[in-house]
């Protein structure tokens, strides 16, 4: 579709120093990929890194997940917040901000189609997977 791009999460692998786009297929394997196509299957013991990038911004004094970027808008995501109450209001009053389109999926999820500039405050968080001790200078 044009126009759209997935941004969070996004998940990479790490093989023989260079950093790829990357999927887990199976519970051993990672599918990496090059110019956005399946390139090798690798096993995940194999790796030299494997982590996903989550990026956040904040909607109305509040964080939220930015899951995909449209040409002119974000669709961002909360789920199971402690401040439920406030999204539960705040989505069912879309009339107070008619230029985004709310949408609730269930009780504790919370999706908003937003134009990108009431998005602001941008960060990036980074998981690792492989749990692996880093190697210390012993020099």
């Amino acid at each position: 579709m044009p126009g759209h791009r997935r941004i969070s999460p996004a998940e990479y692998a790490v093989f023989q120093g260079e950093v790829h786009p990357a999927a887990e297929r199976v519970p051993a394997d990672m599918q990496l990929y090059r110019n956005g196509t399946p390139w090798r299957l690798v096993p995940i013991a194999d790796l030299d890194e494997w982590y996903t990038v989550r990026t956040y911004g904040t909607f109305l004094e509040h964080e939220f997940e930015i899951y995909h970027e449209e040409d002119d808008t974000y669709f961002i995501g909360v789920v199971g917040r402690g401040d439920g109450h406030w999204l539960a209001e705040t989505w069912a009053k879309p009339e107070e901000h008619p230029e985004v389109g709310f949408q609730r999926m269930d009780q504790f999820t919370f999706e908003a189609t937003v134009p990108k500039h009431l998005v602001t405050g941008f960060r990036e968080e980074r998981t690792d997977h492989l749990n692996r001790p880093k190697e210390t200078d012993e020099s």
